[in-house]
């Protein structure tokens, strides 16, 4: 949508964004999300008393956006290792959308009185996962792993390259758009890693 057709709101918002994404939520000012917005700082308060509010609303759309809504899939009859190349496909593709979001969700939930951040992160869908390995194991399909240990392979794997990404920049020196493409291929790398892991 232009920005001329956006809502004061959908503009504060917009704003909003785009500096707690840059700053991080102790170096993000509300006068900084008004200039950005290109209002002025009473404005922004009448529609948010606080910056709490207002990063409040930022978190959760993102914690949304993070943890993507996999039920659909993971509620299917479908074989765990099928499951868990969508969920790499579906996550990678996000992560590549969102290249800075993995670093504002986990700094927030590490450095800030976390206790209501964390309970908005869904704890189902890896219990989901869990249940769907014991299944396709019981009947031969795949090895015995530890499947929690498992669960936060796959996440790490997905999630480092996008946590680490200066670093990786610089020592494969690529610019963004050979690094969106690596990401691109560890989609198909991925794969090819947990047929090896899971397969008997």
């Amino acid at each position: 949508m232009p920005e001329a057709e956006l809502s004061t709101e959908e503009k504060i918002l917009k704003a909003a964004e785009e500096v707690f994404m840059r700053d991080g939520y102790d170096g993000s000012r509300m006068q900084d999300i008004a200039d950005v917005a290109g209002i002025n700082k009473a404005l922004l308060h009448y529609y948010f008393r606080s910056k709490d509010k207002l990063f409040e609303k930022i978190f959760d759309a993102k914690i949304q956006v993070f943890f993507p809504r996999l039920e659909q899939a993971f509620y299917q009859d479908l074989p765990f290792m099928e499951k868990v190349e969508f969920f790499i496909e579906q996550y990678i593709g996000l992560l590549r959308n969102n290249p800075y979001l993995p670093l504002f969700v986990l700094n927030t939930i590490n450095k800030r009185d976390n206790s209501d951040f964390i309970k908005k992160v869904p704890a189902e869908l890896s219990q989901r996962l869990i249940m769907s390995y014991n299944a396709d194991f019981q009947q031969g399909k795949l090895r015995a792993i530890n499947p929690l240990q498992f669960v936060i392979s796959v996440m790490g794997m997905c999630i480092f390259p996008f946590l680490g990404r200066p670093v990786l920049q610089n020592m494969f020196k690529a610019d963004s758009n050979a690094f969106d493409k690596l990401m691109e291929q560890r989609i198909e790398e991925l794969k090819v890693y947990i047929r090896l892991i899971l397969t008997p």
